[in-house]
């Protein structure tokens, strides 16, 4: 039904972090993306949406997360990649890091990535996602 607050709500991951019992001071960005799993093989389709036989039905989740520890991290994108090389879809984040040295803190920026991300990929998902305001 695309109801991905009520969905978002009943995460077990988010759950157990309230409660205290998993990932204890970490933290996640506001997910503002639809969930990345379990889709049908080469498809936009949610496994089990269309039933077919042999096809074990799924609730879609946020499987795959971008979790952080520490001081001095700021995400600045948080946002759901469209590959259909898997049952999964990748998520991207992008941080600011505040980095300290001997000689005090460094004010020099620099950025450095082994793979190529195009800026479509870094942008909120067009469909109406972004409204949403999950927590």
């Amino acid at each position: 039904m695309q109801n991905w607050r009520a969905l978002l709500e009943n995460d077990q991951l988010r759950i157990e972090q309230k409660r205290g019992r998993t990932f204890v001071g970490w933290k996640e960005g506001k997910i503002y993306f639809p969930p990345t799993y379990k889709y049908s093989t080469n498809s936009d389709r949610y496994s089990g949406d269309d039933m077919h036989p042999k096809e074990k039905r799924r609730t879609p989740a946020w499987c795959d997360r971008i979790l952080w520890y520490g001081e001095g991290l700021h995400q600045l994108s948080y946002v759901r990649g469209e590959s259909r090389f898997s049952d999964h879809r990748p998520v991207y984040g992008i941080f600011w890091a505040e980095v300290e040295s001997p000689h005090g803190k460094l004010k020099k920026s620099m950025s450095c990535s082994g793979s190529r991300i195009e800026v479509d990929e870094l942008l909120p998902y067009s469909g109406g996602y972004t409204e949403l305001n999950f927590f």
